[in-house]
């Protein structure tokens, strides 16, 4: 008789496997980790691109610099108050976050007033956009533009990512919270113009949109 003590001589002893640790857990958290720093890295892509300047306030922060006299509120545009007045001088933060200014050492120059929440202005831009791509300025006559009105309350801000998203490359100036650089032009509608001549003085104002045609006559007129 074999017993079960004599059946197991000779035979090889079970062993119990030793587990060893797994690396899957290790693995998934990597992958988790990088798919959490590409969402961030994606992230900040699509925000850095909904303002052209990182860190740009809108309305700007400090009151805009003013030399000169304002100019008075346009009221008639047959008979202008501001027509032979020199235009004052603008100063401050521009839609790219470098400094502008603008004054009559700038002329002959067109001054476009636009509020980012205005539909004429929303309509106004992508005109002088192809305008400017197509035509261009007349030699020796500026661009210009302030920006104005600035309510983070209010439609289509802030207004450095509309005219960004439009093409707009025209030096433009961010107003202030109490609308100075509005204020020193004498304009009450947008959007605005003022023509100033190679002198520095006002020729005309207009309010209300031109269209590529009209402004493109205006500014012809400007040229020296």
């Amino acid at each position: 008789m074999t017993t079960r003590a004599q059946r197991s001589r000779g035979m090889p002893r079970r062993t119990t496997a030793v587990e060893r640790p797994s690396t899957r857990v290790p693995m998934i958290i990597t992958g988790v980790v990088a798919a959490v720093l590409l969402v961030a890295a994606v992230a900040a892509i699509a925000l850095s691109g909904s303002s052209p300047a990182a860190g740009l306030a809108e309305p700007a922060r400090a009151p805009l610099s003013i030399a000169g006299s304002p100019l008075p509120p346009f009221t008639d545009a047959t008979a202008d108050a501001a027509a032979g007045r020199e235009v004052p001088t603008l100063s401050g933060i521009g839609v790219d976050a470098s400094p502008v200014s603008i004054g009559g050492s700038d002329g002959p120059m067109a001054i476009v007033v636009l509020a980012h929440w205005c539909s004429y202005c929303q309509s106004e831009v992508p005109e002088l956009v192809s305008f400017l791509g197509t035509t261009g300025m007349p030699d020796g006559v500026k661009l210009v533009a302030l920006t104005t009105s600035i309510d983070a309350a209010r439609p289509n801000y802030p207004p450095s990512a509309w005219l960004d998203r439009e093409g707009w490359t025209v030096p433009t100036l961010v107003d202030d919270a109490s609308s100075s650089g509005l204020s020193a032009l004498g304009m009450t509608s947008f959007p605005g113009f003022v023509f100033v001549d190679a002198d520095g003085r006002v020729t005309h104002r207009h309010a209300g949109a031109l269209g590529a045609s009209a402004f493109g006559e205006l500014v012809a007129g400007l040229a020296p």
